[in-house]
């Protein structure tokens, strides 16, 4: 399951997620996931954060959307906020923690 949410301001946009995101998770979630995130030149200085606080298990489909987010959005405007340890240590092992600011 995931929800958004976009600033008063609109200079953030959250994804939130929840559950097990699982590759066939990831193939339903993926097209809604596109149609949502302002990663267009309209969105410029936007920040992009997907929030993992309710997310139990994450697949290799779920990073490969996290990379070409983060490589949409540009330097600095992406991060995953909210990891279960578990998680965070997912991203440790792959180096990716600190290319897309994980905490």
């Amino acid at each position: 399951m995931v929800s958004f949410n976009l600033s008063p301001d609109e200079k953030e946009f959250t994804a939130t997620f929840a559950g097990r995101l699982d590759t066939l998770a990831i193939q339903k979630m993926s097209e809604i996931l596109q149609i949502n995130l302002p990663v267009t030149e309209g969105a410029q200085g936007m920040k992009i954060i997907f929030d993992l606080k309710d997310v139990v298990y994450v697949s290799s489909s779920f990073i490969r959307i996290c990379v070409k987010v983060a490589k949409q959005a540009g330097i600095g405007k992406f991060s995953i906020v909210h990891c279960q340890p578990f998680i965070l240590k997912t991203f440790q092992l792959s180096g990716l923690d600190e290319i897309l600011n994980v905490s």
